[in-house]
């Protein structure tokens, strides 16, 4: 019985270990249990292998978002950088370029390495000052934060601005009218990011004086002689404008400025737009690329005092006006024609109909023989009008026997008459170039087709002092041309034709390697 007792008492002690034994030995048989021993042995290499690829991918991505912020900050220096004198403006540049880069927030970035050579190459060997931005950042891991809580990426880019030179020449310079006009050339300011251009602003007036050049440079007048007005300025050189840079062009235009002088015409007293006998308006091409004419940014005020006898004729009209280079003092006592016509004051203020004052005007009595006044110049030449003023007309696809016979007798191309044209745009295959620069004008050339002759790299600029058909203007020649317009319509008289000036802008470039589309004068991507 004990015997029996100690046997079962055995037996029980060792059942478990005989069923672990049996359990192993089916798991080892058994295919569907060697199945999940196998899922269960290779389910942390899967893992791992899982979490390496989520990361890699996120590490990919992070990357790409680095290398675009550093290709774009590269660029925007290389575009700063276009002389040797403004390196620190270039990497200043860059540098803030990438600061403000929309990156992913997870993404710990150390600052950027920025570095700037004036004498660096572009990828076919020309000479470029480049810019080059490098950066790194760390990123969290996820699933692999077990192994190593961090992943660096790092990005490097290189940009370069050709080193191009622009050889520019400004001749074929004529003009056509009664006004005093000279021409300058500028160069359209930077904008606030060094990286574009401000095409709604213009630099201060400033010409050469011996000393210093002046932010202007004159090309040409139609005062000649011995007028003071004739001379160049002392000591002018040609700026130096780079290949990207837009040329401004601004015309000084002084009402009746050659009336008497080198004008036959008996033209005086005020233009349709109110600008009176002696003043002067500037207008600027580079404003036209801010969707408005540039007169429009020129309106000022003046005062008129005018004197008639007991039996009301005009006998004296003294204007008072912003100071300029025909008036210092701003004083203009103006001349009475003997002609019967100017016995009316449209003739010194313009008017919308003959024989009332100028809608822009208002009066005061100072005597009985004098009134004041108080008047502005206004563009558009009526208060409602939906267009702007005719002011430039930028003809290209031009060849060179056209050129040799432009004239002080030649007149604008037949498709500018009557016409204001938007900027930018174009109009009959003429590009409305407003403020080109020497690249857009240097890609104009192109060799002519079936035996014609080659178009010139050439723009030529038809200018107007932006005036309508003002008083006696209507009888200055050819108005037999502009017989379609009326007197406060928007061109009229040399107006309506881009008489008032017109020269020829011809650049070439050299330098800046080879591009896709010939020069290479855009800032490009070198690594």
């Amino acid at each position: 019985m004990q015997r029996l007792l100690r046997g079962n008492a055995m037996s029980r002690r060792f059942v478990p270990a005989r069923r672990w034994l049996r359990a192993l030995r089916c798991l080892l048989t058994d295919d569907s249990g060697a199945i999940a021993l196998s899922y269960a042995l290779l389910f942390v290499p899967l893992l791992v292998s899982i979490g390496c690829a989520v990361d890699y991918a996120r590490m990919v991505q992070y990357r790409s978002a680095l290398q675009a912020a550093v290709d774009e900050a590269a660029l925007a220096g290389a575009a700063a950088f276009t002389d040797p004198s403004e390196q620190s403006r270039a990497i200043g540049v860059a540098t803030t370029y990438f600061d403000q880069a929309i990156l992913p927030t997870s993404l710990s970035l150390t600052a950027p390495s920025v570095t700037a050579n004036a004498n660096g190459t572009t990828r076919s060997g020309a000479t470029a000052h480049t810019v080059t931005v490098s950066a790194s950042a760390t990123v969290a891991t996820t699933i692999m934060s077990m192994f190593t809580p961090w992943g660096t990426i790092s990005a490097s880019a290189t940009a370069g601005d050709p080193v191009v030179t622009t050889d520019m020449v400004v001749n074929h310079i004529n003009w056509w009218a009664c006004d005093g006009n000279t021409v300058y050339l500028y160069q359209v300011p930077k904008n606030k990011s060094g990286a574009g251009y401000d095409y709604a602003s213009v630099p201060a007036f400033s010409v050469a004086n011996g000393t210093t050049q002046g932010n202007y440079y004159e090309i040409g007048t139609s005062y000649s002689g011995t007028n003071p007005l004739a001379s160049l300025p002392p000591g002018q050189t040609m700026p130096s404008f780079s290949a990207n840079q837009p040329v401004g062009v601004m015309l000084r235009n002084d009402t009746d400025g050659n009336a008497g002088i080198g004008c036959a015409a008996p033209v005086r007293g005020a233009n349709s737009y109110g600008a009176p006998d002696g003043a002067t308006q500037y207008f600027y091409s580079s404003l036209m690329l801010d969707n408005e004419s540039p007169s429009q940014h020129t309106n000022y005020r003046y005062t008129t005092d005018v004197t008639r006898d007991v039996n009301g004729n005009i006998t004296q009209v003294t204007s008072y006006i912003p100071p300029n280079p025909l008036h210092p003092d701003g004083v203009d006592p103006e001349p009475i024609p003997s002609d019967q016509n100017y016995n009316n004051l449209w003739n010194y203020f313009g008017v919308n109909a003959p024989g009332t004052a100028y809608s822009n005007c208002t009066s005061t009595p100072l005597s009985s023989s004098t009134t004041r006044y108080q008047c502005q110049t206004q563009y558009p030449t009526t208060a409602t009008s939906a267009l702007s003023n005719c002011s430039l007309y930028v003809e290209s696809g031009v060849t060179q026997d056209y050129l040799d016979g432009l004239k002080a007798n030649s007149l604008s191309p037949s498709a500018a008459w009557y016409n204001c044209f938007s900027i930018p745009g174009s109009n009959s295959g003429n590009p409305q170039l407003s403020a080109p620069s020497c690249a857009q004008i240097s890609a104009l050339a192109s060799p002519g087709a079936n035996g014609a002759a080659d178009t010139q790299p050439v723009a030529v600029f038809w200018w107007d002092d932006a005036g309508g058909v003002g008083p006696h203007e209507q009888f200055f020649f050819p108005q037999g041309s502009c017989s379609g317009t009326t007197r406060d319509g928007p061109g009229g008289g040399e107006d309506c034709l881009y008489m008032n000036n017109f020269f020829a802008m011809r650049c070439t470039l050299n330098g800046g390697g080879t591009g896709p589309g010939g020069t290479y004068t855009e800032v490009v991507l070198t690594r």
